[in-house]
């Protein structure tokens, strides 16, 4: 099954405060990456196209019977 996760671009400083920076929506297989959906966008975007990566996977899971 496909899931998006958000992750911070290792470009951020190790000293940033949390929440800030630029961020990533990457996609996974169950353990395996498959690819970086998109870069450098603010947190609160990386979480709503996560967000929806994930909602339109799970209905077409629940849908298949999954």
């Amino acid at each position: 099954m496909f899931r998006a996760e958000i992750e911070p671009m290792p470009t951020n400083p190790e000293d940033r405060v949390p929440r800030t920076g630029l961020w990533k929506v990457v996609i996974y297989e169950d353990e395996r990456f498959v690819r970086t959906e998109k870069e450098y966008i603010v947190i609160s975007e990386a979480e709503q196209i996560a967000k929806d990566f994930n909602g339109r996977w799970n209905s077409k899971a629940k849908a298949a019977g999954k």
